[in-house]
């Protein structure tokens, strides 16, 4: 063991095993770790309620773990965390600052000026991969390109090698001594006393903090992941891993979810049993979704705000405030949507099945901006991530060469009807309609007058009638389509400059453009390093890293690339978009990313089909049924 003093930055990365950085630190010397609390690196993605929640019980957790190892975890509040890493360098005479890497826009910017300064100081820094099985600069297509849909991406990381988890070396960790203006869990300011109340409900359903996920991590193994594959898309119970949550926060390291899993795959395969072996391969496509997410945003960064595919930049959404109010308070007139709407704010949690559905409920049926919805759910889900949340909003809103296509828009009675048959799901969240009969509970509008007084239903009185007709917003979403094909023309024919690729490659971002120094790395760094984002300069932009695409091939990627389930012919990321992400509608930001409102526009068109008509049409329909088949 060396003699360094070292700073251990934590951010989310809040456990012992499997850290990368922590480890490291260990290994050389003294370790002073340290989390860094600056609500304005935060700016408009600061975390809402039940995520800071989780935040603040999961630093608590962690604080007695490295007390239990001889160290501590200093907390601190500040307006700059440059200053606040500065001040700990200086109390401790550190020899490097180490941590593990983010791979959001915002994270990798922040995070390379961090670096920087550091280095200007005499400090070294150290980065580290902590958050994913691979690295996303380490997977590129032959040709050197990123890829852009997520079945070959996932393939070729199937096909590396991933390296070991980290282990501390000794029982005991050495801490550096040194004094600074640190503070309690309580003066960071997680939890405002109004929120202490519905905070402490939480409590009864989740146990937050890296000492927990062992529990959580077998229960899941052991008694729900041979059924998996069965249980994944009903709505309730425990049908998913619940621990997203976990892996978020870096409370449990993905790398041993992984290794666990193909554990048991390898087993069940030598066993013959191919329903448990079904159930691994999904369940490590949703970790490759995440792993996905991050490979998105680290290789076209501008997917923060705007659509992979440029077209949709003309798309003209309805931003309309009144429509967005009602869905967020689970008012549309439509049982499923409303249902897990107002599930989602008591208890900040939803399916994924269901947050498939509400958010294309938004995007297609509202015509409401994704991003809108991408920031609302930032602030009212536990596991908010927003790396994931950006690939699910894109995929469903057609955003993705290999997401839905714009012009489907499923029909909230008929999965209601699929995935909550009895319509118990409906009744727990909406008291209003708790003596509805299943066969008009997902649909009241259509029950007759004497179901609706038995049931004590006055829609438009103590529930809402829809918010828009199904027939209606059909038109809407295939007039607004025709629109953005016509705005995109006119772009084009005014000499503005074309959108003819894949990715929006506009010089105008908010988010600064990421790419890949290839220069030779700096003394102080290593192979594990963090590649350097830096601002675009198109001049300078490496040839292997450019991403155009012509539209001939996105026409083709948009027509052969869906991902089809080889038994169900249903899109597999339907069936397994991990959880989203969202940021405070409620909150005025002050930071320099901000989102542009796109025009408004009014759609009518002549496509009419009968509820029952589209029924049998897309129950029976293996690609354009209802998500998730």
């Amino acid at each position: 063991m060396g003699m360094n003093k070292t700073i251990v930055w934590f951010r989310r990365d809040l456990r012992i095993e499997d850290n990368p950085a922590l480890a490291a630190a260990a290994r050389e010397g003294s370790v002073f770790p340290v989390y860094i609390w600056c609500p304005r690196d935060e700016g408009q993605f600061y975390p809402g309620r039940v995520s800071r929640w989780w935040l603040r019980h999961s630093l608590a957790q962690l604080d007695n773990s490295l007390k239990s190892l001889g160290a501590e975890l200093v907390l601190i509040k500040t307006d700059s965390t440059l200053e606040a890493l500065l001040e700990c360098a200086n109390a401790i005479q550190a020899t490097k600052v180490v941590f593990n890497h983010l791979y959001d826009p915002v994270s990798l910017v922040r995070d390379h000026n961090i670096k920087e300064k550091l280095v200007e100081h005499g400090i070294g820094v150290q980065s580290y991969n902590g958050d994913l099985l691979f690295e996303p600069w380490n997977i590129y297509d032959e040709s050197g390109h990123a890829f852009t849909a997520f079945d070959p991406f996932w393939n070729k990381c199937l096909q590396m090698q991933m390296q070991a988890l980290s282990s501390i070396p000794s029982c005991q960790l050495i801490l550096a001594e040194g004094k600074v203006g640190k503070c309690s869990i309580e003066e960071l300011g997680l939890e405002d006393e109004s929120e202490k109340s519905s905070n402490a409900l939480l409590g009864r359903a989740w146990f937050p903090g890296w000492n927990k996920t062992e529990k959580a991590l077998r229960e899941f193994f052991e008694q729900h992941l041979l059924h998996y594959s069965k249980n994944r898309l009903k709505i309730g119970g425990d049908s998913t891993s619940l621990l997203s949550p976990y892996i978020h926060f870096g409370e449990l390291s993905v790398r041993k979810v992984f290794q666990l899993a193909r554990a048991k795959q390898i087993l069940w395969a030598n066993e013959g049993n191919n329903a448990g072996e079904e159930s691994v391969t999904l369940f490590l496509r949703a970790i490759g979704l995440r792993e996905y997410s991050r490979y998105l945003c680290f290789n076209f960064p501008f997917t923060l705000e705007k659509p992979l595919l440029g077209n949709l930049t003309y798309f003209p959404w309805e931003t309309d405030p009144d429509k967005f109010k009602a869905w967020r308070q689970g008012r549309t007139g439509y049982p499923l949507v409303d249902a897990g709407m107002r599930e989602l704010w008591a208890t900040g949690w939803i399916h994924n099945k269901i947050r498939v559905i509400v958010s294309s409920f938004a995007v297609k049926m509202l015509l409401i901006p994704w991003r809108w919805g991408m920031k609302y759910f930032w602030d009212t889900l536990l596991d908010a991530d927003l790396e994931s949340d950006i690939l699910g909003w894109q995929y469903i809103s057609g955003c993705l060469p290999d997401g839905h296509k714009l012009e489907r828009l499923d029909d909230p009675a008929i999965h209601g009807a699929k995935f909550d048959p009895e319509g118990e799901y409906v009744r727990q969240w909406l008291p209003e309609l708790a003596r509805m009969p299943a066969e008009w509970i997902h649909h009241p509008w259509n029950a007759p007058l004497t179901v609706l007084r038995a049931s004590g239903v006055e829609l438009g009185q103590n529930y809402p009638k829809p918010i828009i007709d199904i027939d209606v917003a059909r038109e809407q979403l295939t007039e607004a389509i025709f629109k953005m094909w016509e705005n995109e023309a006119a772009s084009k024919g005014s000499g503005s400059e074309g959108r003819h690729e894949v990715v929006d490659e506009s010089e105008n971002l908010a988010i600064p453009k990421v790419f890949l120094k290839d220069k030779a790395p700096p003394a102080n760094s290593s192979s594990n390093d963090q590649k350097v984002p830096t601002l675009h300069q198109p001049q300078n932009d490496p040839p292997h890293r450019k991403r155009l695409k012509c539209s001939a091939e996105i026409n083709h990627k948009q027509n052969s690339s869906q991902n089809l389930s080889k038994d169900t012919g249903v899109s597999i990321i339907d069936q397994e978009i991990s959880s989203t992400a969202e940021s405070s509608c409620r909150r005025q930001s002050s930071s320099t990313y901000s989102f542009s409102v796109p025009e408004q526009c009014s759609s009518s068109s002549n496509m009419r089909c009968s509820w029952q008509d589209q029924l049998d049409m897309e129950t029976s329909s293996s690609k354009d049924g209802p998500l998730g088949g």
